[in-house]
C-alpha cells in the first residue's frame, strides 16, 4: 500500500527526515475505512449526536464584551442550510505587518471602514404632508465628531433629484410628488440608509491585540469583496463567517473549507470534538456541484434522486404524488428507500454480491448429494 507523498512530507517536517516510516505506514492502515462502510450515516450520527449537547442560546460573547455572536445549535442550522442571510456577519480582518504593529494605522484603518449613513446624524425628522417635506434635525456635535457637515450630507443627496436646502442645523428635502405620509415616510427611511462615507455592511469595528503585539480587526457586518482591495490588508489571512459570501468572492473551495473550520469551532467552544473526517465528508457533499447547499428540503435531501429517500425526510405525501404524476423510479441505491422497502441496505456486507460459477468440466453424475450438501 502507497502512503500518499503530502502525508510522508508532512510526518518527516514534524519527525524529521530520519522518521520510522513503517510507522506512518501503521497510522496510515488504522486510519483507512473499512470497504462498504456507511460513512454518511456514521457522519449524521457522529455530528448529530454532539449537536444534542449544544446549548439553543442564540448568542454568546466571542471573547469580547462588546460582540455577541451565534453559536451553538442555532449557528450550526445556519450553516447546515446554507443561509443567504445569517444572524451575526462578521470578519476577522487581518493587515499587513507595517500596519498591524503602528496603533495609531490601525485605528485610522478601523474608522475608515465603519459605514457612516445619514441616519447615523440624525438626531429626529419631521414630516410634513401639507409641505411635502421632510426636515432632517442633525446635532452638530455630533457631526463634527464623525467628520461631517451639513454640506457634505446635502451634496449626497444631490443626485436624488429633490429639493435640498439647509437651515441652520437641520436639512430640509421637498418632494413634490409625495401626496401621502405613506410616501413621505418611504423617502425617509431612503434617506436615512444613505451611506455617507465607510464601506457599506460593515457598522462596527473592534481593535485587538495578539501576544506578539500585531493588532487585527473585528468587525460586525461583513463586505469581503470590498475589504479585500484595500491596500493595508492581508487577504491571505482575512476571512468572514458568511459562507455564502465566502463562495462567491473566493470561490467554491475557500466556502468548503470555512464550512469545516466553522462546525468545528462551533463544536469546540462548548468542549465537543468531532473526527474532522465527518466534516470534510458534508463539506463536500454540500459544495460537490460548484455551489453551496444546504441539507434540507430544497437542499441535498429534497434533490436526491430516490423518491423513498426524499419522502423519507419531509413531507411524503407530496413527494409520492408528484412521482407518481412524472413516472418516477427509484432504484433503491440508498439507505432509507431499502430500510422503507424491508430489502438489505447496500453497505457493509450488504453491499457485496457473490457469484459462484461452477466448473464446466466437473462430471456431476459422479457427485452424491451428501457431497452436494
Amino acid at each position: 500500500m502507497e502512503i500518499p507523498e503530502k502525508y510522508i512530507k508532512a510526518y518527516k517536517a514534524k519527525y524529521g527526515d530520519k522518521a520510522d516510516l513503517e510507522e506512518l505506514k501503521k497510522i496510515y492502515e488504522r486510519s483507512l475505512i473499512t470497504a462498504g462502510e456507511d460513512v454518511g450515516v456514521i457522519a449524521a450520527q457522529s455530528i448529530g449526536e454532539a449537536s444534542t449537547q449544544l446549548t439553543l442560546r442564540t448568542k454568546h460573547t466571542a471573547g469580547l464584551t462588546v460582540i455577541n455572536t451565534t453559536s451553538g445549535l442555532p449557528r450550526l442550522v445556519e450553516i447546515f442550510d446554507a443561509k443567504k442571510e445569517i444572524s451575526t456577519p462578521v470578519m476577522d480582518i487581518f493587515l499587513k505587518l507595517e500596519y498591524a504593529k503602528n496603533k495609531q494605522k490601525i485605528k485610522d484603518f478601523a474608522d475608515r471602514i465603519i459605514e457612516i449613513k445619514i441616519g447615523d446624524l440624525v438626531s429626529s425628522y419631521d414630516v410634513s404632508i401639507r409641505k411635502k417635506s421632510i426636515e432632517l434635525f442633525f446635532d452638530r456635535e455630533v457631526l463634527k465628531a464623525y467628520g461631517f457637515t451639513l454640506r457634505d450630507v446635502s451634496g449626497k443627496l444631490s443626485n436624488l433629484k429633490l429639493n435640498v436646502h439647509a437651515e441652520e442645523d437641520k436639512l430640509v428635502v421637498v418632494d413634490k410628488g409625495a401626496d401621502n405620509v405613506k410616501k413621505l415616510i418611504k423617502l425617509r427611511n431612503k434617506l436615512t440608509e444613505i451611506t455617507l462615507s465607510g464601506i457599506p455592511g460593515i457598522s462596527r469595528a473592534i481593535i485587538n491585540q495578539d501576544k506578539e503585539g500585531n493588532s487585527w480587526i473585528k468587525t460586525i457586518g461583513t463586505n469581503l469583496e470590498s475589504i479585500l482591495q484595500l491596500e493595508e490588508v492581508d487577504i491571505s489571512r482575512t476571512v468572514s463567517n458568511d459562507i455564502i459570501e465566502v463562495s462567491k468572492v473566493l470561490g467554491i473551495e475557500a466556502a468548503r473549507n470555512l464550512i469545516v473550520e466553522e462546525v468545528n469551532n462551533t463544536l469546540q467552544n462548548v468542549g465537543l470534538t468531532v473526527d474532522l473526517r465527518h466534516l470534510f465528508l458534508i463539506a463536500d457533499a454540500m459544495c460537490m456541484d460548484g455551489t453551496v447547499r444546504g441539507i434540507g428540503r430544497y437542499g441535498l435531501s429534497g434533490e436526491t434522486e430516490s423518491v423513498f429517500a426524499r419522502a423519507a425526510f419531509e413531507i411524503p405525501l407530496k413527494h409520492l404524488v408528484e412521482a407518481s404524476l412524472y413516472h418516477e423510479t427509484d432504484e433503491f441505491k440508498y439507505v432509507a428507500n431499502n430500510v422503507m422497502s424491508n430489502q438489505v441496505i447496500p453497505v457493509g456486507t450488504g453491499s457485496v454480491k457473490l457469484v459462484v460459477k461452477e466448473d464446466g468440466t466437473e462430471d456431476k453424475t459422479k457427485t452424491s448429494g451428501k457431497d452436494k450438501e
